[in-house]
């Protein structure tokens, strides 16, 4: 007889709870993607469930490897310090492209018309002159300027040093040596000029240099400066100590010894117990000041009447046959700060400088403006008329 064994009732229970647990979890839990590889690291452990349910981090791919210079800023070790220098964008050129300026010059045809029209107009005028480079920068240059060494014959009058000029310019300094120079210097001091002395031709720049004014014509080497001029015998005469005072210098002296005057005549009144309260003593000075301007302005007018086209101002020796009585304080003034007889110097200078006036288009002098008080200036500019000299 069998004997029938009854299943323990513990065992069922827990057989039944091992089913029903294994059951809850391979429905909880993901199925696993992979497995590890059978070629990872010895010794590795199995990922467990909590490496398995937590998501991996997202990595991006390595940069691919690039040269120094094209390395953007940002990708500079922070561990470089301060020191480290960020290498530069690829955009910027490491070092700046150089700018080749354009050289100015003149066509060759250009140069050689005007070397061909400069040794036509010297060819009637003895001159020494050397044959320099082109020059031609914005407006100013020519295609032929010289350097001149010295003009006329028997004697020479040499420059000293030379200058930088056109032809133009040569010949019309040969026309006024001959014309003007050497007469007045036989004339005045019984010798000839035979050096000039300080002068100066070419410069690019404007009128008395002002950045808005015309453009000079020493910018063109049409044009010359000159301070002085040597003779044979040896002397030496120069435009600034020469020429004397000019027809401004004469007013202001005028004007100041009428001023002082009246001062003085005010004082003089307030001491003896007059009343002097009043604008009296302005009102004398003024009036004397107008009466010097009136007078030296009406000697100027009576000379150009008379055909002299230079201010004789300085010139003029107190006229004969004055008595002090008769004449008026200002007068008296005006014929003290003049001369008593004008100077070999001021006389050759005042000639000479009329004498440009033919020669050149434009003439300057000490009469002129304080700039030119040193210096003679000449050029060759087109006049319309008569040119202009003052």
């Amino acid at each position: 007889m069998i004997r029938r064994e009854e299943p323990i009732p513990a065992l069922s229970a827990g057989m039944s709870y091992v089913v029903m647990t294994g059951l809850l979890l391979s429905f909880a839990l993901p199925p696993l993607a992979q497995m590890p590889s059978p070629g990872g690291s010895p010794g590795a452990p199995a990922p467990g469930r909590e490496a398995l349910a937590r998501p991996s981090p997202s990595v991006s791919p390595a940069p691919a490897a690039q040269s120094p210079a094209a390395a953007s800023p940002s990708a500079v070790p922070a561990s470089g310090g301060a020191g480290a220098v960020a290498p530069s964008s690829p955009s910027e050129p490491s070092t700046p492209a150089e700018v080749t300026p354009i050289k100015e010059e003149w066509p060759a045809e250009d140069v050689a018309r005007a070397r061909e029209q400069c040794m036509h107009l010297l060819s009637s005028t003895p001159a020494d002159v050397e044959w320099m480079e082109p020059v031609k920068k914005g407006s100013c240059g020519l295609p032929a300027p010289i350097r001149l060494k010295s003009v006329g014959s028997d004697p020479k009058i040499v420059f000293d040093p030379p200058v930088q000029v056109n032809c133009r310019m040569a010949a019309a300094l040969g026309t006024w040596a001959k014309s003007s120079l050497q007469p007045e210097a036989k004339q005045r001091f019984s010798s000839q000029v035979v050096r000039i002395v300080g002068a100066s031709g070419y410069s690019c720049r404007n009128i008395y240099n002002l950045p808005n004014a015309r453009l000079s014509q020493h910018a063109l080497a049409n044009a010359i400066d000159i301070g002085g001029f040597g003779l044979a015998n040896g002397r030496v005469v120069g435009v600034l100590k020469g020429w004397g005072l000019t027809e401004r210098d004469i007013k202001a002296q005028a004007k100041a010894k009428a001023v002082a005057a009246a001062k003085s005549k005010a004082e003089r009144a307030k001491a003896g117990g007059k009343d002097v309260q009043t604008a009296v003593p302005e009102a004398a000075a003024s009036k004397e000041a107008r009466a010097a301007k009136t007078t030296v302005a009406a000697k100027a007018d009576l000379a150009e009447k008379a055909g002299k086209n230079v201010t004789r101002a300085s010139l003029s020796p107190p006229a004969a046959g004055t008595s002090k009585a008769t004449a008026s304080p200002v007068a008296e003034t005006a014929k003290e700060a003049a001369p008593a007889k004008p100077t070999k110097e001021a006389l050759f200078l005042r000639a000479i400088h009329s004498g440009a006036c033919g020669p050149f288009g434009t003439v300057l002098g000490p009469e002129a403006n304080d700039p030119h008080r040193n210096h003679f200036h000449l050029d060759l500019i087109p006049r319309r008329n008569r040119g202009y000299c003052e």
